[in-house]
């Protein structure tokens, strides 16, 4: 019994002995092969896999190196220049740099920059954390001061747009100024190319040119009418940048950029400043709310000069406050034109046939009642012919020629003249002016336009109509750009009445007439004034006057068309407000364009004892 158990023991033993022992070398073989078996799939699919991205879909890869390393720049196109006739320029674009920041990188590379300097200060000694340190100017201080901002506006700005990619620190750095700055190496912190508008002759043209916005985006005057032809088209370059956007290599160029069209006015710049000196000192020396004037070449249709004053400086940010300085008072003022109206109200009467240039008109006692309103002469005139009306300014006379002739004569007549419509100048904002509508048209109200009230006009409608009447009838658009031949013009009025009417205006200039500081000597001159009380809250005003002159030169042969404005000048009247504005603007205007002479200069009246 005792032997069965311990052989059933031994048996137990052996077995458990077979399953410990060594395995033969024919197992080793065959774990050996499964091993190199999954080691040579491994490396089969791997080579599978690069083989896959790097030739069957190579681009996945370049775009990922693409889009570290490359980025697409807009190439901001120049606007165009504007010139005057001459080619002087008036307004230009020159090459400045914005500054921007990236807020959310900037961030970032603090808290990396921190925590590499936590780490050495475990580790002093090691190279490698030493060569990760950020070798840029993490110090928004300093930043602010460089640009010279505010300290804590800047960093409440920075910190208010953490997660921004682009805020704007300073606007148009001249680039050595943005080149200093950038020398600073402060984080992220970046250039950006950008042009500033700027205006060399800036008061003199500034309501006409008007002015750019910050993203150089026309906002008055032409600069806003032109703005699609002087802006141009962006391009765009693929270029290489490193980590800090520092441009590295210019890829390709995907789209060329196309300058802006550069544009000719009309505009001479020299009597363009004349203008402006003359308006400024009879506004400063009348104490006059404004002065407005404008100056057109009756053969071409080519405005030469307008402007007004008080104006601004378009280049001064700070001194776009005064929004009625800004105004292009010759296109956007509406006002009634006194008796500037009546070299055209005594056109529509010769030309109706029923008045001759020898006619004669009863204007005693120096007024007439129309209804309950009184029309009134500063002076019985009695017995006034044509000449006579437009040269002692005759409100009875030329109200009762008006009221000879059909209600509907006077104010067709200066419809067919421009009054009541824009200019083809079409200058943003440009008032049309006002003619009453027919149904209106009764005693009253005809009497009354024919010497210049009950009816609105600009600067620039004046202009036209003396500028037609000057070209012997023949009517040229008014134009701000220069033009390269003379247009077609339209017979509007029979030479041989322009000539009777200019002629009579010629009288005007004359002693006896009511314009003699007008005068040019060694030219003839031909014009009207008009001094046309205000209409104040309904209500025309007994201190409140519009001064003007509207003249001709030279008579012989006439080239330039003038009208002046004076608002509320100390001295009322046409003939000493407007008049000597005319004067001097008209006499340099002549020289520079060398205009001959056309009558004799006066010479000075030498005494016996000489």
């Amino acid at each position: 019994m005792k032997k069965n158990i311990l052989a059933g023991d031994q048996k137990k033993r052996a077995k458990q002995r077979s399953v410990t022992q060594k395995p033969s070398l024919a197992v080793d073989l065959w774990r050996f092969k499964i091993l190199w078996g999954c080691v040579a799939a491994f490396f089969m699919i791997l080579i599978a896999r690069a083989f896959y991205v790097q030739v069957l879909d190579h681009q996945f890869l370049q775009k990922k190196a693409d889009a570290m390393i490359l980025r697409t720049d807009t190439l901001k196109a120049t606007r165009g220049v504007i010139s005057d006739r001459n080619g002087v320029p008036l307004a230009i674009s020159t090459p400045m740099v914005n500054l921007w920041m990236d807020p959310k990188e900037y961030f970032e590379a603090v808290a990396e920059h921190r925590e590499i300097e936590q780490k050495l200060k475990e580790n002093p000694t090691s190279a490698r954390l030493k060569r990760q340190l950020a070798r840029t100017n993490f110090d928004l201080n300093a930043l602010a001061d460089a640009i010279g901002e505010d300290r804590e506006k800047l960093i409440k700005l920075v910190s208010d747009k953490k997660t921004s990619r682009y805020i704007i620190l300073k606007r148009q750095l001249p680039p050595p100024t943005a080149k200093v700055i950038l020398s600073r190496k402060f984080q992220s912190v970046y250039p950006e190319n950008d042009f500033k508008r700027y205006y060399p002759q800036a008061q003199p043209n500034a309501q006409i040119i008007g002015l750019t916005n910050r993203n150089g985006r026309g906002v008055e005057g032409l600069e806003m009418a032109w703005n699609k032809l002087l802006t141009g088209e962006d391009g765009k370059m693929r270029v290489m940048r490193d980590r800090r956007g520092n441009r590295i290599k210019d890829v390709e160029l995907i789209k060329p950029e196309t300058p802006g069209q550069n544009m000719t006015l009309s505009i001479d710049s020299r009597l363009q400043y004349i203008l402006y000196r003359e308006l400024t000192a009879a506004g400063i020396a009348q104490n006059a709310r404004s002065a407005t004037a404008v100056a057109v070449d009756v053969k071409t249709g080519e405005i030469l000069a307008m402007t007004s004053w008080p104006s601004f400086n378009p280049n001064d940010p700070n001194g776009l406050t005064n929004k009625d300085a800004m105004r292009n008072r010759a296109a956007i003022d509406m006002f009634e034109p006194g008796s500037t109206m009546k070299p055209i109200s005594m056109l529509a009467a010769l030309e109706s046939g029923k008045w001759q240039v020898n006619n004669t008109v009863n204007t005693n006692p120096g007024s007439m009642m129309i209804g309950n309103h009184r029309i009134s002469d500063t002076h019985n005139y009695g017995v006034l012919d044509m000449r006579g009306i437009i040269v002692k300014s005759s409100n009875v006379g030329i109200a009762k020629i008006a009221l000879s002739l059909p209600y509907s004569t006077m104010p067709t007549f200066f419809k067919r003249l421009g009054y009541g419509q824009r200019t083809a100048v079409h200058f943003p904002g440009e008032a049309a002016g006002l003619i009453l509508p027919s149904k209106l048209w009764n005693v009253s109200e005809v009497a009354t336009m024919s010497y210049g009230y009950s009816l609105n006009a600009t600067a620039l409608q004046v202009a036209q109509a003396y500028a037609t009447v000057a070209n012997n009838g023949v009517a040229h658009p008014l134009t701000l750009k220069k033009l390269d031949k003379v247009p077609a013009g339209e017979q509007l009025i029979d030479p041989k009445i322009t000539q009777e009417v200019l002629s009579m205006m010629e009288g005007v200039i004359q002693p006896g007439g009511t314009a003699t500081r007008a005068a040019i000597p060694g030219y003839r001159v031909a014009g009207k004034t008009g001094t046309a009380r205000k209409l104040v809250n309904g209500r025309y005003s007994t201190t409140e006057y519009r001064a003007l002159f509207a003249g001709i030169a030279p008579v012989s042969n006439p080239r330039i068309a003038m009208v002046v404005v004076v608002e509320n000048p100390v001295t009322k009247y046409g003939g000493l407000a407007a008049a000597p504005v005319f004067s001097k603007v008209m006499q340099e205007t002549l020289r520079l364009l060398n205009v001959p002479l056309d009558r004799a200069l006066d010479l000075p009246k030498l005494s016996p004892a000489d």
